[in-house]
């Protein structure tokens, strides 16, 4: 049986202890390795405006690796990846972003192919008119 592969939309924010060019980069290679393993293809990479650095909403508290208590952070290393997967291959895809320490937060959502805007049918019965007397 064929495998049904879709278009994906995955933004993560990267921890800002990190944020440097060599952490960020091994942070996206590591998804793109995850994603070619699994049979994936990635068509785009976004880091730049409105993207990057960016101060968060609210504080996250996350572990860090090596440290035993939380850290509060702040603002974190947006990124938006695109790419196609097979459906059953995204729950690997996530596990890996969970085992990443790297990786504050992380939202994948489904790129619906969109549907041909078509006029309603109209009706073959023409409307009777009520006539006054």
């Amino acid at each position: 049986m064929r495998e049904r592969r879709r278009e994906y939309e995955l933004v993560i924010i990267i921890s800002p202890l990190i944020s440097n060019e060599e952490g960020i980069t091994a942070s996206l290679d590591r998804l793109r390795q995850t994603i070619e393993t699994n049979g994936g293809a990635i068509t785009g990479i976004n880091q730049g405006s409105p993207w990057g650095r960016r101060k968060l909403a609210y504080p996250i508290r996350e572990y860090v690796s090596g440290e035993a208590s939380r850290r509060s952070f702040s603002d974190g290393y947006y990124a938006l990846i695109n790419f196609t997967l097979g459906a059953a291959k995204v729950a690997e895809l996530e596990r890996t972003i969970r085992l990443t320490d790297t990786i504050l937060r992380h939202l994948i959502t489904v790129i619906e192919p969109k549907a041909s805007k078509t006029p309603p049918a109209e009706s073959a019965e023409p409307v009777a008119q009520k006539s006054e007397a």
